[in-house]
């Protein structure tokens, strides 16, 4: 979690389970009525924390915004880890899963990912800072992917930062698209859109 953050608890597991269930039912009413309009009791409220404790893991309220981009960019970096993203030698094979797999948080915390989108503007310029080097840091997973795939002639990219950028932000199309595309596509057809437009971009 962010140092930014400062709690009164000292175990990191329980911090990290109570980090993820704040950022988790907060993003729900951020994106209902907003950041601005939400107060600490309706957060507390959503939550089942009391007030008291609520405060044993946070410090204001603008903590807990800082915590759903937290939450989320730790979450991708895991999901790649955790499904060995960054074992697999092939680079067209690791692209492919590293795709796939981040498509998943996606859609099931797709609150989160479109509250980033929407009120990243209330982020303390301090903390923005911070997000905007994770951001950085997963971006950079992909452009090393893509990076050895040029190296191996398994893509053709003319700039591999730009089209790391790209495929990011495709990954959230789910979540920022999702009430026009869910009239058309299931959830596995898009993925399988999203992926397909994925692996072409770099043919």
């Amino acid at each position: 979690m962010s140092n930014s953050i400062k709690t009164q608890i000292k175990d990191p597991e329980l911090i990290k389970k109570r980090h993820f269930h704040i950022a988790q039912r907060a993003s729900q009413l951020f994106i209902k009525q907003g950041y601005s309009a939400t107060t600490i009791r309706e957060i507390s409220k959503a939550t089942g924390i009391t007030i008291g404790n609520l405060y044993d893991y946070i410090e204001k309220k603008e903590d807990v915004l800082c915590l759903v981009f937290n939450v989320f960019h730790q979450m991708w970096i895991e999901y790649l880890e955790k499904h060995g993203v960054f074992e697999i030698e092939d680079p067209v094979e690791q692209l492919r899963t590293a795709t796939r797999r981040m498509l998943e948080p996606v859609y099931d915390y797709h609150e989160m990912v479109l509250l980033m989108y929407q009120e990243s503007k209330h982020l303390p310029k301090k903390f923005l800072q911070e997000t905007m080097k994770k951001e950085g840091s997963l971006i950079d997973c992909f452009e090393k992917i893509l990076i050895r795939g040029v190296e191996k002639k398994a893509f053709h990219v003319d700039d591999t930062f730009f089209t790391a950028n790209m495929i990011v932000f495709q990954l959230a199309i789910p979540s920022l698209r999702w009430w026009s595309l869910k009239k058309k596509f299931t959830t596995e057809q898009l993925m399988d859109l999203i992926e397909s437009a994925v692996m072409k971009s770099v043919q």
